[in-house]
């Protein structure tokens, strides 16, 4: 991955590009367990999802996958510590912050085919599922599904806290905006 910043944004894999960034914390890390665990991920959701045709089929597969089979969950007991925003942390503690829930859930999606996009969504990164039936999911709480009301509900509660709201908060984030995201989150932590 030392050549990150000459690929195209749609050549990064986003999950084992924060592997790497998150190696820079870690020297002499063998990355290649993590990497491994990553393609199981992909295997398993596969495996399980192989007849999920619908975005809220694949949110639901998902959701069985990552929350149910492998318990990635959001940690809400310690929100701010650094670790929840280190990849290699993030998988072995088996939780995270937003952003890095969503990088797996994102990865592990588009490994098998599925679009699936993170959304710029202040404070709480969401992704996206599908294209003309999208459904948006929330990696924190365990792939729930957002509903527009709640979503309106977050960008209001955005807007109250003072962020400025624009439609591209929510909007899809390119990898390498996902990448900074996530590398923003762990050095305000």
């Amino acid at each position: 991955m030392a050549n990150l910043g000459l690929l195209e944004d749609e050549q990064i894999p986003l999950d084992l590009a924060a592997l790497a960034l998150s190696e820079l914390d870690h020297p002499g890390t063998d990355l290649e367990p993590y990497a491994a665990l990553l393609q199981y991920i992909s295997v398993r959701l596969g495996e399980a999802g192989g007849s999920a045709a619908r975005p809220s089929e694949r949110a639901a597969v998902l959701s069985e996958v990552l929350h149910g089979e492998f318990n990635f969950r959001g940690d809400v007991e310690s929100y701010d510590a650094p670790l929840n925003g280190d990849l290699i942390r993030v998988l072995d503690r088996r939780q995270g912050l937003p952003v890095s829930l969503s990088i797996l859930y994102v990865a592990a999606a588009r490994r098998i085919g599925w679009a699936a996009d993170p959304l710029n969504t202040p404070g709480h990164v969401l992704v996206r599922l599908g294209g003309d039936e999208a459904v948006v999911i929330d990696p924190f709480n365990g792939g729930a599904i957002v509903e527009p009301d709640q979503l309106l509900a977050l960008l209001d509660r955005a807007a109250v806290a003072g962020v400025t709201v624009s439609a591209d908060q929510a909007g899809p984030m390119s990898n390498r905006t996902t990448l900074v995201r996530l590398l923003m989150n762990q050095a305000t932590r």
